[in-house]
């Protein structure tokens, strides 16, 4: 398995999501984009916008 890397050191601040496929690292800015339709939600992977819909759940479920 192979992955491409990217330096984002200057794309802080970032999350980071631990997902089925791996560990990501996404920046701030690119969630917010994706959030207010500047950018496509396909831009994330399957198995992260799960991750990221699962924490989001547990947190207002509680």
């Amino acid at each position: 398995m192979t992955a491409e890397i990217h330096d984002i050191a200057d794309q802080r601040p970032h999350l980071t999501v631990a997902a089925v496929d791996g560990v990501h690292v996404i920046p701030c800015d690119l969630v917010r984009a994706v959030i207010a339709g500047d950018k496509t939600s396909t831009i994330l992977t399957e198995p992260v916008l799960r991750r990221i819909i699962e924490e989001w759940f547990g947190i207002v479920e509680q």
